[in-house]
């Protein structure tokens, strides 16, 4: 399996099992990232840091999740509008969420619901 052609192309069709071995490996990454950037981002400017930083890792992995879920949706025959429309919500949620971080320093239940929502709807 190819990882640059996986989450830097959206041309062609992926098997289910190189979508989710993909979606494993964003996940791992997101998380990872996130929480080093959180804590770059804390160190060095507080609540404020920590939400820009790990919001620009969250939108740095939409463009490869995107690769992901539209070679998906080509394999299942779906139309792009509705990743694209996922896509949108994601980039905006994300957007929110470094606009108006949270007290605790952690995502709400309601971000992980949707960021799951988004990951497996694709």
């Amino acid at each position: 399996m190819d990882l640059q052609k996986l989450f830097l192309n959206g041309d062609g069709r992926i098997r289910r099992q190189d979508f989710w071995i993909g979606i494993v490996i964003l996940i791992v990454a997101n998380i990872v990232l996130g929480f080093v950037a959180g804590l770059v981002g804390w160190a060095v400017a507080g609540i404020w840091g920590a939400a820009i930083l790990a919001g620009l890792v969250g939108l740095a992995m939409t463009l490869p999740a995107y690769f992901l879920m539209v070679k998906r949706s080509n394999d299942r025959d779906y139309p792009q509008t509705y990743v694209q429309a996922l896509m949108a919500l994601n980039i905006a949620f994300q957007i929110k969420n470094m606009i108006m971080p949270i007290e605790v320093g952690g995502p709400s239940f309601l971000s992980l619901i949707f960021s799951l929502v988004i990951a497996v709807a694709g």
